[in-house]
C-alpha cells in the first residue's frame, strides 16, 4: 500500500518517538479494549456485558485512548485540521443527529454518552492518522494483536478449558474472547489481514501460509459457520477487487453491475414463475442452509416483528440513540417478557438505526456507506491494493450488519474497526491526490 507522503508529512509534523509509541499503543489497546470480556472479567458466570459496559473498568480504558488522543490532535492541530476537512461529512452529520437525539430521549444522559463515546472514536482515528505512515503502522499492529489473540486462544482453550471453551455449544472454541463468534471474527480478519501483507510486499508468502493454516484451524474449532463464510466472502472480494480485469480500471465497477444483473434476473424468473417477490425466508433458506441455520436466522425475526413496534411510534426522529437495549427494567422489556430471555439488540442492525435514531438516522448511515464506497471508487486509481482492502471490509460490515448490530453502536470491535476505516480512507486519499500532482523535486 502506499504511503508516499510520508517523508513530507514527517518534515512538516515530526513525532517523536514518544508520541509514535503512544499511537502503536492506542491500536494495540483498542483492539483489546473491544474484544476482551467487559472489564477484562473471565467469569462467565458472574457478570453480563451489560452490566459490566457501563463499569469503571470500561470507562477508565477508553477514557485513557480519548484522552491521549486529545492530547496528540492538539499538539499537531494543523495537520489534525487538514484531516477533520476531508473526513466523511455524512460521519459528522450523524453523530451530530445521535447528539442532538439527546434533547428527545427518554434517557438524554444515556444517549448524550453514547454519543460522545462515537465522537471519542473519530478522536482515535484521527491520532493514528497523525503518524508519518498510519496505514503501515495500523496494519501492522492490528495484525500482530489478533494474531496474539488467536495464540492465546490456542493456548487457553487447551490448558484452561473451563474459560476458553464453551460446553453448551458442543465445545466450540472462544478462547480469551467472550463467545465463539467473536474469536471467529478475529480469525476471519486476521487471515485477510496477511494475505494483505503479503500482496503488499510487507510479509513473505512462508509467513502467510502459516498465519492462515492457523487461522483457519482455530476458526474451525470456534464452530462459527457465519465467521467461515465472512473468510470466504472476504478473502474471494479483497482478490478481486486489487486485480484489474482485461486490462481495464473498471473491475469493481463491472463486478458490482455483475452482482447487480444476476440478482436481478434471478427476481425476474421467480416473478415470471410465481407472479410475486420472492419473500425473506426464500430467499435466505438456501444460504441458511449450507450453514445449518433455518430461515428465520435462529429466531431473530421473531425481535425484529417485536421491535418494529416501537418503530411506529417514532419512525422519523427515533427514540433516542442508546436508549432502547439497556436490558432488564429498561424500554427494551416488553422484548424480553415476549423472548423470555435477554436480548441486547435485534440482530439487525439497519433496523436499530431506525428505532434510535429513526428515518432520518438511516439515511444519514446509509449516506456514510455511500460516501465511504465513493471515495474508494477515487482510491483505487491511486492505490488499488489498499482500496481492495477497504472495499473488501465495507462489504462485509454492510452485509454482517443485516444480522448483527455492529454500526455505530459502542465499543464493539467492529463498529471502531468500521469509523477507523472511514477516518483513514479520506485520510490517506488526501496524501495520495497531494503526493500525485506534488512535484517530483520538493
Amino acid at each position: 500500500m502506499q504511503e508516499l507522503s510520508a517523508a513530507h508529512y514527517q518534515q512538516q509534523h515530526p513525532l517523536n518517538w514518544i508520541e509514535i509509541a503512544a499511537i502503536r499503543l492506542m491500536v494495540v489497546c483498542f483492539v483489546l479494549f473491544s474484544l476482551l470480556p467487559y472489564g477484562i472479567s473471565w467469569d462467565y458466570a458472574g457478570t453480563s456485558e451489560l452490566t459490566m459496559e457501563g463499569s469503571l473498568n470500561t470507562k477508565l480504558e477508553w477514557g485513557s485512548l480519548f484522552l491521549i488522543s486529545t492530547i496528540l490532535l492538539i499538539r499537531h492541530l494543523p495537520l489534525t485540521l487538514r484531516y477533520l476537512r476531508v473526513i466523511n461529512p455524512f460521519l459528522l452529520l450523524l453523530i451530530f443527529w445521535c447528539l442532538a437525539s439527546s434533547f428527545w430521549s427518554p434517557l438524554p444522559a444515556v444517549t448524550f454518552k453514547k454519543a460522545i463515546q462515537l465522537v471519542g472514536l473519530v478522536m482515535i482515528a484521527l491520532a493514528i492518522q497523525l503518524s508519518s505512515r498510519p496505514l503501515d503502522l495500523f496494519i501492522k499492529d492490528l495484525r500482530y494483536t489478533l494474531t496474539a489473540i488467536l495464540i492465546a486462544s490456542f493456548f487457553v482453550a487447551i490448558a484452561i478449558p473451563s474459560i476458553g471453551v464453551d460446553v453448551e455449544l458442543g465445545r466450540a472454541w472462544r478462547g480469551i474472547l467472550s463467545q465463539k463468534n467473536e474469536l471467529g471474527q478475529v480469525a476471519a480478519l486476521c487471515i485477510l489481514l496477511w494475505q494483505v501483507s503479503a500482496c503488499d510486499g510487507s510479509t513473505s508468502s512462508r509467513s502467510m501460509l502459516i498465519a492462515i493454516l492457523f487461522g483457519f484451524f482455530v476458526l474451525i474449532m470456534s464452530k462459527s459457520s457465519t465467521s467461515l463464510a465472512i473468510t470466504v466472502l472476504s478473502s474471494a472480494l479483497f482478490h478481486l477487487f486489487r486485480k484489474q480485469r482485461i486490462e481495464s480500471a473498471y473491475s469493481m465497477t463491472r463486478a458490482s453491475l455483475s452482482i447487480g444483473i444476476v440478482a436481478l434476473l434471478m427476481a425476474f424468473a421467480f416473478y415470471m414463475l410465481e407472479s410475486r417477490l420472492p419473500t425473506y425466508g426464500e430467499i435466505t433458506s438456501p444460504i441458511a442452509g449450507l450453514f445449518g441455520k433455518g430461515s428465520d436466522l435462529t429466531g431473530r425475526t421473531d425481535i425484529w416483528q417485536l421491535v418494529e413496534l416501537e418503530i411506529a411510534r417514532h419512525q422519523w426522529m427515533g427514540l433516542g440513540y442508546g436508549a432502547f437495549w439497556l436490558g432488564p427494567g429498561s424500554l427494551s422489556q416488553y422484548v424480553i417478557d415476549a423472548l423470555f430471555w435477554v436480548p441486547l439488540q435485534s440482530h439487525n442492525g439497519y433496523l436499530d438505526i431506525l428505532n434510535e435514531q429513526g428515518l432520518i438516522g438511516l439515511c444519514l448511515a446509509i449516506l456514510v456507506l455511500l460516501k465511504q464506497l465513493q471515495q474508494l471508487f477515487l482510491m483505487t486509481y491511486v492505490d488499488r491494493l489498499q482500496a481492495a482492502f477497504w472495499g473488501t471490509t465495507l462489504m462485509v460490515v454492510v452485509i454482517t450488519n443485516f444480522t448483527e448490530s455492529s454500526l455505530f453502536r459502542g465499543f464493539g470491535f467492529q463498529n471502531v474497526f468500521f469509523i477507523f476505516a472511514l477516518v483513514t480512507v479520506t485520510s490517506s486519499l488526501r496524501r495520495l491526490k497531494e503526493d500525485a500532482t506534488r512535484p517530483v523535486n520538493t
